[in-house]
Formats: structure tokens, sequence, C-alpha cells
């Protein structure tokens, strides 16, 4: 799964935000199923692929016609992997103490977005048919309503959002 919790979550004694630092910390990521090896393989590939059309043409006017075809493919194939590369490089942090619960969403392009509640009064919830997505989860408190796990597939949001009641109980029951 794109998440993981540095402790497990049953397993914790939560403290007081004053008293010192997080007791829990859920990491959520984006999943990239291309690494940087396999993009230089995917690369690599593809164009010694376009290269055997080529060789049926040396010779030929029509060659210059179809290089410039396939140069422009294989760029074009390079930008949309690149783009995609850069719109996973989305990751979240949640901190959980006792009396206190922190949300950080450090997006593609650098900015932070900041999100702090009570955990005894955070609300979550799944919508799992009308929301932008299907099992839309998001966290209601301090005055605010935040999605988490927007790049978590359906089947993960509703599992991410069971930890989470699980983990704002033992913290509620903590303080």
């Amino acid at each position: 799964m794109p998440y993981h919790w540095s402790k497990f979550p049953s397993s914790v004694d939560l403290v007081s935000k004053s008293k010192g630092r997080a007791g829990l910390c859920l990491h959520l990521s984006a999943h990239n199923s291309l690494t940087s090896q396999g993009f230089v393989q995917f690369i690599a590939i593809t164009s010694i692929m376009m290269l055997i059309p080529i060789f049926a043409f040396l010779g030929h006017v029509f060659l210059w016609i179809l290089m410039g075809t396939l140069g422009l493919a294989l760029a074009t194939i390079w930008v949309a992997l690149k783009a995609s590369w850069r719109k996973g490089k989305v990751f979240e942090v949640l901190e959980v103490w006792s009396d206190h619960v922190e949300l950080k969403r450090t997006n593609p392009n650098g900015s932070v977005q900041k999100w702090t509640a009570n955990p005894y009064w955070t609300e979550i919830n799944v919508i799992e048919k009308d929301g932008p997505v299907p099992n839309y989860l998001t966290l209601r408190g301090g005055g605010r309503t935040v999605e988490i796990g927007s790049f978590l597939s359906e089947d993960e949001r509703p599992i991410l959002a069971k930890d989470l009641h699980n983990v704002f109980t033992t913290a509620a029951q903590s303080s």
C-alpha cells in the first residue's frame, strides 16, 4: 500500500503535543510504478524498436519524414512520462498526539498545505458514491474539511478510514 504507519497503531502510547514528539506518524505517497531505471529502459527499448522501420527506407527521401515522425513520437512519450512522474510527487504526513493531529501535504510544485485539529473532535467521512471519486475520504475538524489520500485507490481509502478511526479513538482515550 502507498501508506505506512511509523509504528503499529494499536501498540503506541500517545502523549500530549506539549510533552514531546508525535506518538504516531502516517506517511502517504502516490504509487509510481515506473522507477527511474525503468524509465531509461523503456525509452531505450522504444527508440531501438523505432529504428527498425527506418532501416527499410535507407537511401530514400521518405526516411527523413519517418525519422521526424518517430522522433516526435518518442519526444511526446518522454514529455508525457515526465509530466506523469512530476504529478506523482505528492505526499502527505499525518502526525497524531493525544490532544492534537496535524496533516501536512506537499504538492508536486513544492507548496505545503497544513491542517490541524483535536483528534477527539475530528470526524472521518467516507463518501461512497456522491464524492468526486468513489470512497472519497475527508477529515473534518478545526473548522475545516480536508481530503486525505486523494491518490489512494478506491479500495484503500475505506481501509485507511478504519485505521484513522481506531487511531483517533485511541488518541481521545489517551488525553
